[in-house]
């Protein structure tokens, strides 16, 4: 609950973020309407849009970050219109479909935090045919980056006083989109326009983009920055830009090049982009002009997957392991008639033992039951 606590002072503290979103639900929430908050954490949205006329709200969260909601909705006398789920959105169902659908998984890039697939789906199941969607889409941007303190995170399992047999973990550094705190001087290229995705229709699976930056001084390039602008209703917009008075103060991403290499004053590189985010993934090449020095990036790469990962289907029949053999017994014990304890008993009697000790077979009662009651 700690690391949720701080996550949420942080993103509720930023900067202008609370403003424009009262000024896009101003502009679009009717008098009586229903929402869906997606990722509702604290609820905040919801609650904003309460306060501007919603009759009710639906917050979603899976994570702990629900409790706070609900325990802030009965604090406020709110219960009886803020309802919170706890659960993933993609698997809520709700009695009604809702004239709003509201969301800030918008990501350090916009589009790297799942709200494209989680649009879509609500959009199809739980949206009414003349329902809103909020936000409405998402500008992504690029600049070059010199920066050493990017430069460190693309090195930073060769740099002491790390034990220098993890110094091929750089690949995966190298392969990872970073989360930083990017100034205007550490762009080294005029920002360009990458793509647009829409979030109140339909589009691909997988995004590609392509475009180019332009060098505006001499040195070394580390890699690539990306934000966002992001409309959330008609004229009204939030960026995390790095060079905008009106940045909401959120951080940026980088994507390191795994070699940098020195650019001049004038010069002219190609960025393309692939995003999948379904799985997701990101993939990221950069090239000047004449095709030298090519880098392809990708976030695939620094997925950290074991033998049993890497094998991939075989053909052969499949038996489940440890765990999966105390998960059906768990299942089969909840019939609807027995409680927690009479459960625990029951997985605790099961020869040969589940588990090597008591209170391991206790910690995987506690932790499914509160998975599966969810």
């Amino acid at each position: 609950m700690v690391g949720i606590l701080e996550e949420h002072h942080e993103y509720l503290s930023a900067e202008r973020r609370h403003e424009l979103y009262a000024q896009a639900i101003a502009k679009v929430l009717a008098e009586g309407a229903t929402v869906a908050d997606l990722g509702c954490g604290f609820g905040v949205l919801g609650f904003q849009c309460l306060e501007a006329g919603a009759a009710q709200v639906h917050g979603i969260d899976r994570t702990d970050a629900i409790e706070i909601a609900r325990e802030t909705a009965r604090r406020e006398g709110l219960s009886d219109r803020y309802h919170c789920i706890r659960g993933s959105s993609f698997r809520t169902q709700l009695n009604e479909k809702v004239d709003l659908i509201i969301c800030d998984h918008v990501g350090f890039f916009g589009v790297d935090y799942g709200i494209v697939a989680m649009l879509a789906d609500a959009r199809k199941r739980i949206l009414k045919p003349d329902g809103i969607v909020m936000p409405r889409r998402i500008d992504l941007k690029i600049a070059g980056v010199r920066s050493e303190k990017c430069a460190e995170l693309a090195a930073a399992w060769s740099t002491a006083p790390v034990p220098s047999e993890y110094s091929w973990l750089d690949s995966y550094a190298a392969n990872s989109k970073h989360r930083v705190e990017l100034s205007a001087d550490e762009l080294c290229s005029l920002p360009a326009e990458l793509g647009t995705v829409p979030l109140d229709r339909d589009c691909p699976d997988v995004l590609r983009f392509e475009s180019e930056i332009t060098i505006e001084s001499e040195g070394t390039l580390h890699g690539i920055a990306g934000w966002f602008d992001c409309e959330l209703a008609e004229d009204v917009w939030m960026t995390n830009s790095p060079i905008e008075k009106r940045s909401i103060a959120r951080s940026q991403a980088f994507f390191p090049l795994a070699k940098p290499i020195e650019v001049h004053t004038g010069e002219r590189l190609t960025v393309s982009f692939r995003i999948d985010h379904e799985r997701p993934i990101l993939s990221w090449t950069v090239a000047r002009q004449d095709g030298e020095d090519s880098q392809s990036m990708s976030t695939w790469r620094s997925t950290i997957l074991s033998p049993a990962d890497l094998a991939g289907p075989s053909g052969s029949p499949l038996r489940a392991n440890a765990l999966g053999r105390a998960r059906k017994a768990l299942l089969d014990l909840i019939d609807g008639k027995r409680s927690a304890q009479e459960i625990e008993a029951a997985l605790l009697a099961i020869e040969p033992p589940l588990f090597p000790s008591e209170a391991g077979v206790k910690r995987f009662v506690a932790s499914e039951l509160k998975s599966v009651s969810e």
